[in-house]
């Protein structure tokens, strides 16, 4: 593979679409985390939850972790599928496909985000 990234630039609109999502939406998990730990909550391994303002940076390394055990598979295909139906949206005008994959893969990383938030009221205490 060339390391000027001329391989990138000779994909398709939906391989780079799909390829973008993906890295989009992993990309995005830290910023998440940390958002959601300044508005509401944010569950940190080991230590339990952490929120406020002063939690944000330990929010945002904790969702490291949650992207160690898997979550960059999940965050992956799921951005990766926001990518293709990006192209579906807008496929001739490349500029709009990138904005609306990178829009879409930070509103999966939200939502992600969230979910672990949340998590404790739908199964009980971890």
């Amino acid at each position: 593979m060339p390391s000027d990234r001329s391989w990138f630039g000779s994909m398709s609109l939906p391989g780079k679409a799909t390829l973008g999502g993906a890295v989009a939406a992993n990309l995005a998990a830290p910023l998440a985390a940390a958002l959601v730990a300044a508005v509401y909550r944010f569950p940190v391994p080991l230590s339990g939850y952490t929120s406020g303002l002063s939690g944000t940076v330990i929010a945002a390394f904790a969702s490291l972790f949650y992207l160690l055990l898997g979550g960059v598979v999940v965050l992956g295909t799921l951005g990766a599928l926001a990518g293709l139906l990006a192209v579906r949206i807008a496929a001739p005008d490349a500029r709009r496909v990138a904005r609306l994959t990178i829009a879409m893969a930070a509103g999966i990383a939200l939502i992600g985000a969230i979910a672990l938030a949340t998590l404790e009221l739908f199964i009980g205490a971890w």
